[in-house]
Order: structure tokens, then C-alpha cells, then sequence
């Protein structure tokens, strides 16, 4: 019988890798470029989850400019009656 640390072990490596399918699920399809069939490591899934969350930090940051220039452009533009850009602020509050 295995002695208990290791068995703890076994399942954190279970878990671990239960982790990392999850995580790479997550990623945009071919990211990782694993269509060719080769495995990847769990190095190659975390850094590709790190380069996908900074995208993704660096898209919100392009879309909250955006959103707050037209925030502050006058507003022709109206949505069931209301001004476009009042009706935004107004959701954001």
C-alpha cells in the first residue's frame, strides 16, 4: 500500500491536471496551436493564459476609451426617444 503523502500527491497530480484541461478548454480554439496533435505542456497552457488574459486586459482598456469618448461626444443618436449616450450613463451608474 502506498503511504499516504503519496497518495495525497497522486490525487493533487490528478487535480492538477484536471486544472490545466480546464484552463486550456478556456482558451480560444488553436491558441495553443495543438490542432497538429502534440501535447502540450501545462508551461505552454499557463502562458497562453497569461497572454490571452493581458489581450484581454488590453481589449477592455481599448473598449472603456472608446466608450467614454462617445460618452463625451454630443449625441444625435437616440434609442425609444432617450439620447444614446444618457441612456449608456445611466446604465453605468
Amino acid at each position: 500500500s502506498s503511504p499516504p503523502a503519496a497518495a495525497a500527491a497522486a490525487a493533487t497530480d490528478e487535480q492538477m491536471a484536471e486544472l490545466m484541461s480546464k484552463l486550456q478548454a478556456a482558451l480560444p480554439a488553436n491558441s495553443l496551436g495543438e490542432a497538429n496533435g502534440k501535447q502540450v505542456s501545462s508551461a505552454e497552457v499557463l502562458q497562453e493564459a497569461c497572454r490571452y488574459i493581458r489581450r484581454l486586459h488590453r481589449e477592455a482598456d481599448a473598449l472603456s476609451e472608446r466608450l467614454a469618448e462617445l460618452l463625451l461626444q454630443p449625441s444625435d443618436r437616440t434609442i425609444n426617444g432617450a439620447d444614446a449616450s444618457d441612456l449608456i450613463r445611466s446604465l453605468l451608474m
